[in-house]
């Protein structure tokens, strides 16, 4: 009876033991199979009203932060000047930027890093028009009204340059307000100027005639890209959050009219163009390409606005070779 006792207690306890392995193993490979919780990162992001900001307002506006794990806190500065000391003094983690304005940061010693190209990849992508005033015949202005030092000059400068001008031989006007540049360019105050969208397609409205826009080089030169803290810029970050753009990029190209009444909120869109303009997008939130930042550090270089060559390694993080 004792053997038998035994042999049966043996039993039990082998079965005991086999379904507690079955369970572990079962479990092990139901986690194995699927993707375990991704951790979330926390960043505060720091924008500009502009048509530059639309994935971001997308993103927020169909709740794909979370979705990917992202717990953003989104911040609208009224100027670049408000937004660039937010991030200097450490108040935002990220921001969009342009490359000239980037420059010159990381030049002053800000510790900064390029983790996506945001708009420009293609030409079409985030406009700049050179115009001449309502009536005017002229073939180039001799006399142009731009913001200097900016990504407005650059690519005014390379526009010109475009057009087989001398860049140095041209009169730049130096209108940093891009309401005031756009009246005075309508009211015939200036023989052209340079503006963006949405000012450039109303400007065009209005009467002035359109002399070239960026898409007249062979490359895309004026690009926006998203800057992080050095300590804030890792891949997962730059992975993420570009996962997060490109799907609201996605929806955005599918359906614009979805999302006007959200964009015309945030973003500032002249009262003329409301209900009849939406920002075009063609790309996607890639790598910022090393041609544009060298155009770039070159042109800050002859225009002696940094004081050295940058490197690209040592500011842009790259995810794919």
């Amino acid at each position: 009876m004792r053997n038998k006792a035994k042999l049966a207690l043996a039993i039990l306890v082998l079965l005991a033991v086999v379904i507690v392995m079955f369970n572990f193993l079962g479990k092990s490979y139901i986690w194995g199979a699927s993707k375990p919780p991704s951790e979330v990162i926390n960043i505060r992001i720091g924008l500009l009203p502009i048509e530059d900001s639309v994935p971001f307002i997308v993103a927020k506006y169909e709740d794909l932060y979370a979705k990917y794990g992202v717990n953003a806190s989104i911040v609208m500065y009224g100027s670049a000047m408000g937004r660039d000391s937010a991030f200097t003094a450490g108040l935002i983690d990220v921001a969009i930027n342009d490359p000239i304005t980037t420059l010159i940061l990381a030049d002053k010693g800000v510790d900064l890093k390029i983790i996506s190209l945001l708009l420009g990849e293609y030409p079409e992508d985030g406009l700049f028009y050179l115009l001449a005033s309502p009536d005017s015949d002229i073939e180039v202005p001799k006399s142009i009204a731009i913001s200097k030092n900016t990504i407005i000059e650059f690519a005014a400068w390379h526009i010109v340059k475009g057009l087989n001008v001398n860049p140095e031989s041209i009169n730049w006007i130096d209108v940093p307000p891009i309401p005031v540049r756009f009246q005075m360019l309508i009211e015939g105050k200036v023989e052209g100027a340079v503006l963006p969208d949405p000012w450039g397609t109303l400007a065009i409205a209005k009467g002035a005639k359109l002399i070239a826009d960026d898409r007249i080089l062979e490359t895309p030169i004026t690009m926006t890209v998203i800057i992080a803290r050095s300590d804030v810029a890792s891949y997962s970050v730059a992975l993420k959050l570009r996962s997060v753009l490109n799907e609201a990029l996605g929806l955005y190209k599918a359906n614009p009219e979805k999302y006007r009444e959200v964009i015309e909120k945030e973003i500032f869109i002249p009262e003329e163009l409301k209900g009849k303009w939406l920002p075009k997008w063609r790309g996607n939130i890639v790598d910022y390409p090393k041609n544009n930042f060298e155009l770039v550090n070159s042109w800050l270089l002859e225009k002696n606005l940094i004081s050295k060559p940058l490197s690209y390694e040592a500011i842009t993080l790259v995810l794919k070779e």
